[in-house]
């Protein structure tokens, strides 16, 4: 990817499916720890792929006037440990808490669940 748009190439960073998009930024990520520009990674997982999507020059760019969807991070957002402080999709920002995240905090500490109930055994959790 580094040679191509070294070269001039429109490069453009993709996965095969929905399911694989959570991948983009670690992708982008191996392109720049190989060579590639920063800003042409970023480019190339954004503005690139919208614009041979047909998107034309209102998808994946941030300018005053546009509806934007962004991601801001707590830093360098090719890393993997980077972890997201702010969300926005299409100009609203949402809540980075979910079921999972109320769900993980609940059980984190297997001590504090009342045993018992619905099937669960009645046990003692010995201490770490």
């Amino acid at each position: 990817a580094a040679l191509l748009a070294a070269a001039g190439v429109r490069v453009a960073i993709f996965e095969p499916g929905a399911w694989d998009v959570r991948n983009l930024r670690q992708e982008a990520g191996n392109a720049v720890a190989w060579g590639m520009a920063p800003d042409a990674a970023l480019a190339a997982i954004t503005r690139v792929p919208a614009e041979l999507a047909g998107q034309g020059a209102d998808y994946g760019v941030v300018a005053p006037g546009r509806l934007a969807s962004m991601v801001l991070w707590n830093g360098d957002p090719f890393e993997t440990t980077t972890l997201p402080v702010h969300v926005y999709v299409r100009g609203r920002e949402l809540p980075l808490r979910s079921r999972q995240t109320d769900l993980f905090e609940r059980y984190r500490d297997l001590a504090q669940v009342r045993r018992g109930a619905r099937g669960l055994p009645v046990r003692a959790i010995a201490p770490d």
